[in-house]
């Protein structure tokens, strides 16, 4: 028993250090893992999208407004 609990906190961390990188976070991930299962965890993290991705998007529709009001003369 006891060395299932550890093999669980061990891929519930690992879920959590994937998670980091992705908009999940790493104590999302974690949380997710330990009270469900580190296999759902993991889906859900990779599911939420990568945070470059997210950061990119932000910045090509911030620079798209600032093109659009460029061309309606509001600068």
């Amino acid at each position: 028993m006891t060395i299932l609990i550890v093999v669980w906190i061990v891929l519930s961390l690992l879920v959590a250090l994937i998670g980091s990188s992705r908009n999940a976070g790493f104590t999302r991930s974690l949380l997710l893992a330990i009270f469900l299962t580190p296999l759902i965890g993991i889906i859900i993290a990779w599911w939420s999208g990568s945070k470059k991705d997210s950061e990119k998007k932000k910045n090509m529709d911030r620079l798209s407004k600032e093109y659009l009001d460029l061309i309606k003369g509001k600068r």
